[in-house]
């Protein structure tokens, strides 16, 4: 976590406030000169409107991120607005960009570079840091995260301090779906034993009717998880799982208009897995969420290769970053990725 002060600058008070009706757009779309409708309430800081990162955001980034070509998993409007549930998220069109912010506590850091065209993104991208500067106390606080390769060569390296992140796994659908080899012989083993012990289970496309499953399986999940940990271990844990609760009410609650996609594992007529994921681009999918009853064997590679299996049509399949954590990198190791997704975070190099 990025260090805060006690208090935030004195000479900057942002506050959310409404804009008088009726809200002229300043800025247009250059590609059909549709003015943009923004959000009656925004954050004030000095001249600059920053406006609420809600679902009806949806459109306007999805709009600008087809301009940006990354199979990164950081790069979806449904990545970023579920898990955007324990900060404040907030956008703006700058330089015809779109320019994702968060807000924690009293740090403005971005989400991602300013999605747009690339003779864009640069002037963009100073201009996002001096609106960060000018609200964090200290402007090394300001910060851009999960910067794609392609973007990191557009900047001066010289003005950048560039910080290695942990990268995307990303695998050829193929393997998972076939797990052909000596390679994937644990794998297949795993899933067969699976499958003799648990004869009554049947794949559903996930829908609304799930939805008190999920969230019995949740809880299911943490009381074992619970039973395997040291007590220093605990408060970090419980941390994690209350944000990983939140994105997956979010990503529910939002189901349809997130476009998503998802399957439940039942076995003997009780929920015991589920899966949610989406499309980065027409070639590549993503895995969001997983979450199996880690007590039934097996469960986790079978409901991993049935999902894969709905990506058929996409050459790559990226499953995220592992998160820091030992044991999901020796997971997703051992399905062999075929590419690792390389991201990195930018702050003002102290030495420019």
């Amino acid at each position: 976590m990025l260090a805060q002060s006690e208090e935030p600058p004195q000479t900057i008070i942002p506050a959310m406030v409404e804009s008088p009706p009726p809200l002229t757009p300043t800025v247009a779309l250059t590609e059909t000169a549709t003015p943009l409708i923004f959000p009656r309430h925004y954050l004030s800081i000095e001249d600059q409107r920053l406006y609420p990162f809600t679902i009806h955001a949806k459109p306007l980034f999805d709009r600008y991120a087809q301009r940006v070509a990354t199979p990164l998993s950081d790069y979806t409007f449904a990545n970023n607005f579920i898990w955007l549930s324990q900060r404040s998220g907030f956008y703006q069109i700058i330089e015809d960009c779109f320019c994702l912010f968060s807000l924690n506590g009293h740090c403005l850091t971005m989400q991602l570079p300013p999605l747009g065209a690339p003779d864009r993104q640069k002037p963009a991208l100073a201009a996002c840091f001096d609106v960060m500067d000018r609200y964090n106390p200290n402007p090394y606080l300001s910060s851009v995260e999960f910067v794609h390769r392609d973007f990191a060569q557009l900047i001066e390296p010289e003005r950048w301090l560039v910080e290695r992140s942990l990268p995307d796994y990303i695998y050829c659908t193929e393997d998972l779906i076939e797990l052909k080899g000596n390679a994937y012989k644990t794998k297949r083993s795993e899933i067969n034993q699976f499958r003799r012990a648990n004869s009554n289970h049947r794949m559903e496309v996930l829908g609304p009717h799930h939805w008190s499953g999920i969230r019995a399986l949740i809880d299911t999940w943490l009381r074992n998880r619970l039973k395997y940990l040291e007590a220093e271990a605990i408060a970090d844990f419980f941390y994690t799982v209350e944000q990983e609760r939140k994105a997956i009410e979010r990503a529910l609650e939002n189901y349809d208009t997130l476009g998503i996609s998802g399957l439940c594992l039942i076995i003997d007529e009780r929920l015991e897995g589920f899966t949610l994921g989406e499309r980065i681009t027409p070639d590549v999918g993503s895995v969001l969420v997983e979450k199996t009853n880690f007590a039934i064997s097996g469960s986790a590679q079978y409901l991993f290769r049935e999902f894969a299996k709905t990506f058929s049509d996409c050459t790559y399949i990226n499953v995220g970053d592992d998160l820091g954590l030992e044991n999901l990198r020796r997971v997703k190791m051992s399905y062999r990725p075929a590419l690792f997704g390389e991201k990195v975070t930018l702050r003002h190099n102290p030495a420019s």
